[in-house]
């Protein structure tokens, strides 16, 4: 489009480049502009200044640059529009609803407020050079920004008491279990207080304290004494097991998106964690686009990885060293990770690795973590049986988001074997 063209255009058909980010850019559909709404200007100039000229396309990673900034009209509210919902997932200090949902107006009202009370300060804003310098400022002003933030984080929850923004409404844990067929296996549990850290229990009836266990272990030891073998889980051996078989793909010298990427080293590796390291990745990594962009490779690469299990084990030793930067950056680094990866693969065997393996490349990451807890199967004969992934919960414990959607994903698309175990607390004792 010309530049003409572009000036005339009235950017009635407008999306958002990256939805997480705190200072929005918006894609014009008809002239392929990229904006920012001038009532962000603050946030452009004094918050985020390093942001302000680029973002990263949520999808496709790749960074896009702003070419029409702080232009009037152009964000939902200023359009008499309510923003579409983009919750947060939920962490330390940051767990509720209103958090969640309203983190962005939390931020930006936040930042608004404080710049206010650091200009009546006497402070400057901006650095000799007119730089905006407010992240600085927060972190040696902390506990006014705390303070600003508690009063906002109030004020917000108030308005939304009044007239709600967002629609915090949905599917409960047990609706979703019920949705997708999923069996819950009950047990009883004396509960240890006061907890440690996280919840400890001991069989029902015992009383020695200095057997106490996390409710994963507890339904672990439940299972082997039924019969049936165990190996804890959750997602790093998911990380190490997609590093070593994909690299090759991920890697690949004939992709014209790879990059150098460095990153710092992670503890428990060969690589001291200050150091930086250094790998190829291509710029869409993780992402749907990665998969839709190179899905002729990604076929190739799986019909080229054996279906027998001794093949397929010697493949996944002898690539083991070759993606060690990789899992680094994955941070499946640790040999246990790497161990209980190869050991998926004696489990699972090769053809429903190969389905976790195109499963992951499709949406890494959006698919990377909420896996189980455990992985328990029957062992005898004729080898492994009635294999089953379960995630424990105790009494009060709920589904993670990461969960939900892998307990969704799963039933959709994995199909693999899954329960929950609820442990309920029957006894309780006190730690003396």
């Amino acid at each position: 489009m010309k530049n003409d063209e572009r000036a005339a255009c009235q950017h009635a058909s407008l999306s958002i480049v990256n939805p997480h980010e705190l200072l929005w850019k918006y894609k014009c559909g008809d002239c392929q502009a990229v904006l920012t709404c001038s009532c962000d200007e603050e946030i452009a100039l004094y918050v985020l200044p390093h942001q302000a000229a680029r973002s990263i396309d949520a999808q496709t990673r790749i960074p896009v640059q702003v070419t029409e900034p702080l232009v009037a009209g152009v964000c939902h509210e200023c359009r008499g529009k309510v923003p579409p919902a983009f919750p947060a997932r939920p962490h330390r200090g940051a767990a509720s609803l209103v958090h969640r949902f309203y983190w962005r107006e939390i931020h930006k009202e936040t930042n608004h407020r404080f710049i206010q009370w650091a200009k009546g300060e006497g402070l400057s804003v901006t650095d000799p050079d007119g730089v905006g310098v407010v992240m600085a400022l927060s972190h040696q002003h902390m506990d006014a920004y705390k303070g600003i933030e508690q009063t906002v984080v109030r004020d917000i929850r108030e308005q939304h008491e009044r007239q709600p923004k967002y629609d915090f409404s949905r599917q409960s844990d047990s609706d979703i279990l019920a949705a997708c067929k999923v069996a819950t296996e009950e047990y009883s549990a004396c509960y240890v207080t006061p907890t440690r850290g996280h919840v400890e229990v001991i069989p029902l009836g015992s009383a020695d304290i200095e057997c106490a266990v996390g409710v994963e272990e507890f339904v672990a030891q439940q299972l082997r004494q039924a019969g049936r073998q165990v190996m804890l889980c959750e997602s790093r051996p998911f990380h190490a097991l997609y590093a070593t078989l994909m690299w090759l793909w991920v890697q690949d010298p004939r992709d014209p998106c790879n990059r150098p990427a460095g990153f710092g080293g992670r503890s428990g590796g060969d690589v001291g964690q200050d150091d930086l390291i250094w790998t190829i990745l291509p710029e869409d990594f993780g992402s749907p686009v990665h998969a839709t962009r190179r899905a002729g490779a990604l076929e190739e690469h799986l019909a080229s990885l054996p279906c027998e299990m001794e093949e397929f084990l010697w493949l996944f030793d002898y690539w083991t060293s070759h993606a060690e930067k990789l899992r680094q950056y994955l941070w499946a680094h640790r040999a246990i990770d790497v161990e209980r990866g190869r050991r998926l693969i004696e489990i699972l065997g090769p053809t429903r690795v190969k389905g976790i393996l195109r499963f992951l490349a499709d949406d890494y990451w959006g698919r990377y973590l909420g896996w189980p807890d455990l992985i328990s199967w029957d062992e005898g004969a004729h080898g492994v049986a009635d294999i089953e992934f379960v995630e424990v919960k105790s009494s009060s414990d709920k589904l993670s988001e990461d969960q939900r959607d892998w307990i969704v994903n799963n039933h959709e698309s994995l199909k693999l074997p899954f329960k929950v175990a609820k442990v309920h607390r029957v006894q309780r004792i006190v730690r003396p």
